[in-house]
C-alpha cells in the first residue's frame, strides 16, 4: 500500500520560494484589513426528491440472494448482505474527480491548463484570475470575453473479492466523458474612475461520477454529483505593485446517488468566498496569494438513517431519511511567476496549494490535507504560444475510516421497517476505492495559443493534459487503478 511520506521529498522544492515571500507579509497585512470587507449572504434552497431506478436490484439480493446465503451458513454471509445492501443505500462517489481530490481549480481553463493549472501569480486567461486568485484581474485591460469548453474522460478499474458486496468481481467503469464549459468576461474600470477589474465567468468547479450498473456483483453502483460555480470578482489596485481581490461564489449542486429503494436526486445552492493579492516583487516577478472558504451543500432526506444503530447487522428497525451535508474544503495558495528570461518571452511560474480536507463535513471522515504543487512555461514565438506544465497533487485518500458523514448506520427499506447495516470499516474502504479518482498523483499538459485567429482582436488556445495511471489498495479487499486524460479549447475576444 502506497504510504504518504513518500510526498515529502516533493516539499523542499518550494520552499526556498515561500521563505524569500513571507518577509513581505508584514508589509501588506494592514492593507488587506482596511480594505477587505467581506459580507457573507446565505443561500438555500430545498432539494428535490425522487425515487431512483434501483429497487429491483435492492429487492432481488434482498429476498433472493441473501436468503440463499444465510440458509447455507456461507463464512460471513450477514455481513455480506448488510454490506451488500449498504453499498446500494450509500455509493455517493465515483470516478469522475478532478485533479485536486474532487476540485478542478483552473486545470481545465482556456489557457492555464496548458501550465497544468498555474495560475496564482499570473493567469493567462481571464477564467483563471475569475475562479483562482481574484486580484489577478487587475493584470486584465479593456474587455475580454473568453468561450471554451474542455472534455474529462476518467478511466478506472474497480477490483474486489466479494467480501463486502457478497461475490467477487472486476469491472471497468463505464462513466461517459464530461464536457465542461469554460466561460469568462471580464471589464476594465479605470475609465470610470475605478482602479480595478470586474469579472464574471461560469465553469464546473467540482465533479464526480461512477458507472459500474453493468457489472451485477456491484449491485449497481452508479452516481454523478457535480458542482457549478457562477463567479463575481472585483480587483483593486492599491498601488503600481499591490492589487487586491474578492470574489464571490454562487454554486449550484446536483447529486444522484444511485442508491437502491431510499436514494434520491437533490440539489442544492451554496455559496463561498474567495480573497486574493498580487505583488510585484520586481520587474518580471509578481507574487500571488489566494484564500477560498469552505463551499457547503445540504442535501435534504437523502437517505435511509437506522434509528438503532448500535443492533446487529441485517437486524430489522425503524429509520428516518436524513440530510446529507458535504463540504468541499477551505483553500490556501501561493504562487510566483518569473519573465525574465529570453527577453521576456519566456514565462515560469510556479504554484502551491494546501487543501484543509479533514475539517469538511463528510470528505473529512475519508481525506487527510493535501498539498497541490504544479509548475508551468509559456514560450512566445510570434503569434504563437506554446506551453507545459507538470503538477502533483498528494493521495488525500484516509487509511484505516472508521465513520462517513455522521451516519451511525444505513437503513435498507421502507423507514418504518428496515435493515439495519452499519458503517464499517470494510464497507468505507470499498466506497473510497469507488471514488479512486482521487489517488491521481502526476499530471503532464501541454497547450498551444494563436494571437489574431481569424481578426486581430480574436485569440485561439488549446490544450491537453494526461493523469498518469495509479493503483491502491483499500484495506485487504478491495483495488482501484485509474488514470485520466482532458483535452479542450477556447475562443477570446479582446476589445480596448
Amino acid at each position: 500500500m502506497k504510504s504518504r511520506n513518500h510526498h515529502l521529498a516533493f516539499r523542499p522544492v518550494f520552499i526556498g520560494g515561500i521563505v524569500y515571500t513571507s518577509k513581505l507579509i508584514p508589509v501588506i497585512y494592514s492593507a488587506l484589513i482596511a480594505e477587505w470587507p467581506l459580507t457573507a449572504i446565505e443561500i438555500k434552497s430545498r432539494a428535490a426528491l425522487r425515487l431512483t431506478q434501483y429497487l429491483l436490484k435492492l429487492v432481488r439480493f434482498r429476498f433472493i440472494c441473501c436468503p440463499y446465503l444465510l440458509e447455507k451458513n456461507m463464512p460471513s454471509s450477514k455481513f455480506a448482505c448488510g454490506s451488500a445492501i449498504a453499498i446500494t443505500l450509500l455509493i455517493s462517489t465515483g470516478t469522475y474527480a478532478g485533479p485536486h481530490g474532487y476540485d478542478l481549480h483552473n486545470t481545465l481553463a482556456p489557457r492555464s491548463a496548458g501550465l497544468a493549472g498555474t495560475s496564482i501569480a499570473e493567469p493567462l486567461d481571464n477564467v483563471s484570475a475569475i475562479y483562482g486568485n481574484p486580484a489577478a484581474l487587475s493584470q486584465f485591460r479593456g474587455t475580454e470575453f473568453s468561450f471554451g469548453a474542455s472534455w474529462y474522460q476518467p478511466e478506472v478499474e474497480l477490483t474486489h473479492d466479494g467480501s463486502v458486496t457478497g461475490a467477487a468481481f472486476s469491472s471497468d467503469s463505464e462513466t461517459e466523458g464530461f464536457l465542461v464549459p469554460q466561460v469568462g468576461v471580464t471589464q476594465d474600470l479605470r475609465g470610470l474612475g475605478f482602479n480595478g477589474t470586474l469579472g464574471a465567468g461560469l465553469t464546473a468547479v467540482s465533479g464526480i461520477g461512477a458507472q459500474f450498473r453493468h457489472e451485477p456483483n456491484s449491485l449497481g453502483a452508479g452516481a454523478e454529483f457535480i458542482i457549478f460555480g457562477a463567479n463575481f470578482g472585483l480587483s483593486y489596485d492599491l498601488s503600481d505593485q499591490l492589487s487586491l481581490g474578492t470574489a464571490f461564489t454562487l454554486s449550484f449542486a446536483q447529486m444522484d446517488l444511485g442508491l437502491g429503494g431510499t436514494s434520491a436526486e437533490s440539489h442544492d445552492t451554496s455559496w463561498r468566498g474567495s480573497l486574493g493579492l498580487t505583488y510585484q516583487l520586481a520587474s518580471a516577478t509578481k507574487l500571488g496569494l489566494m484564500y477560498q472558504s469552505t463551499l457547503k451543500h445540504n442535501f435534504k432526506s437523502l437517505l435511509i438513517e437506522s434509528d438503532t444503530p448500535a443492533l446487529a447487522p441485517f437486524s430489522t428497525t425503524t429509520g428516518r431519511f436524513t440530510n446529507v451535508v458535504i463540504e468541499q474544503p477551505q483553500n490556501l495558495g501561493i504562487g510566483l511567476s518569473n519573465r525574465s528570461f529570453m527577453g521576456g518571452r519566456l514565462l515560469l511560474a510556479v504554484d502551491i496549494l494546501y487543501k484543509d480536507w479533514e475539517a469538511t463535513q463528510f470528505w473529512g471522515d475519508i481525506y487527510e490535507n493535501q498539498w497541490v504543487y504544479s509548475i508551468g512555461a509559456e514560450l512566445t514565438s510570434g503569434a504563437w504560444r506554446f506551453r507545459t506544465g507538470y503538477g502533483f497533487a498528494e493521495d488525500p485518500t484516509k487509511e484505516n475510516p472508521t465513520s462517513l458523514g455522521g451516519i451511525g448506520a444505513a437503513c435498507a427499506g421502507a423507514p418504518s421497517s428496515c435493515l439495519n447495516v452499519p458503517l464499517v470499516t470494510p464497507v468505507i474502504e470499498y466506497l473510497q476505492a469507488a471514488e479512486a479518482a482521487v489517488i491521481y498523483e502526476h499530471r503532464l499538459s501541454f497547450g498551444v495559443g494563436y494571437k489574431g485567429f481569424l481578426a486581430p482582436m480574436l485569440d485561439i488556445d488549446s490544450h491537453f493534459s494526461w493523469q498518469f495511471e495509479e493503483e491502491r489498495d483499500y484495506g485487504v479487499h478491495t483495488q482501484a487503478k485509474t488514470h485520466s486524460w482532458h483535452a479542450g479549447f477556447a475562443l477570446t475576444w479582446h476589445f480596448e
